[in-house]
């Protein structure tokens, strides 16, 4: 029997879907400008620690000046921001037909995100390059 403090997987979403969703993810860092600047995409949650979790949680954190800049008007309350929901229920929305999984994609400042969120991230969404190449993220 195995030790119940010890997981059995790194994440427990099938490989296709998670190759999937490592594609799609690929394009919406980039388009919030790319792990270089500080912009990190991560799996988090349930999907992470047991097999039967509900959906996927993905967060987009962003360093506080950079999610300022990206939603001015959100204040500290931007889950009622008309951009901010618009741009994380389409996000969602884009990922979930991407890769047929249940997507609750967010944006988060980054300082939001280590003082609320203590548990595990998975980063997800690189880019790859060849070795010479200068824009691998």
């Amino acid at each position: 029997m195995a030790d119940k403090t010890t997981k059995e997987k790194a994440i427990y979403i099938g490989a296709p879907a998670c190759f999937a969703l490592e594609m799609a993810l690929q394009h919406v860092v980039e388009a919030f400008g790319g792990f270089s600047t500080g912009v990190g995409c991560y799996i988090v949650g349930s999907v992470l620690d047991k097999a039967d979790w509900r959906d996927v949680d993905v967060r987009l954190i962003m360093p506080d000046e950079t999610f300022n800049q990206e939603f001015p008007e959100a204040g500290s309350q931007w889950e009622h921001n008309a951009k901010w929901l618009l741009l994380t229920v389409a996000i969602s929305d884009w990922l979930s037909k991407q890769t047929g999984l249940p997507i609750d994609f967010q944006f988060q400042p980054q300082t939001h995100a280590n003082e609320r969120f203590s548990g595990n991230r998975a980063a997800i969404g690189f880019k790859i390059k060849k070795a010479g190449t200068n824009d691998a993220q």
